[in-house]
């Protein structure tokens, strides 16, 4: 009889740090979906510098999940390009609406990769030969 209540014992323990587990694991989700909300997701710093675009470097507005982003980004890296990528998926509410509406005063359809290059040109997309142009032989020139 002992041992039935000591075993009943054991699987209520076990089934209380179960809960307790699993509501600690799903507890981060619920905090991030509140931040959503606000829009206070994202680097601050980069949400000003993506509101206000002046840097001596491009400045380039990406999505973390797109192909032609990451293709820019491994071709800027192996021209050794010092740029800043702004991910727009990584803010919400507000701050994303926000940033859109900015990307889209350069690039009215409002796709990714957009790069802004030091001196006005605007390159949308993964277009190396643009790249290669704006950011090596005629940077300042506008396309």
């Amino acid at each position: 009889m002992n041992s039935s209540i000591a075993i009943i014992a054991a699987i209520a323990v076990i089934a209380v740090i179960a809960v307790l587990f699993l509501k600690k694991k799903n507890t981060p989700v619920q905090k991030e979906e509140k931040s959503g909300e606000t829009g206070s997701q994202g680097d601050p710093e980069l949400y000003a510098l993506g509101m206000n675009p002046i840097s001596p470097k491009p400045i380039m507005y990406a999505l973390t999940t797109c192909q032609h982003c990451k293709n820019t980004r491994k071709f800027l890296d192996a021209n050794n390009v010092d740029y800043t990528v702004i991910y727009l998926d990584e803010y919400s509410g507000s701050q994303r609406s926000d940033l859109m509406e900015k990307v889209r005063t350069y690039n009215p359809r409002g796709t990714f990769p957009t790069i802004l290059v030091p001196g006005g040109k605007v390159i949308v997309g993964f277009r190396k030969q643009l790249m290669q142009e704006a950011l090596f032989h005629d940077a300042g020139t506008t396309a």
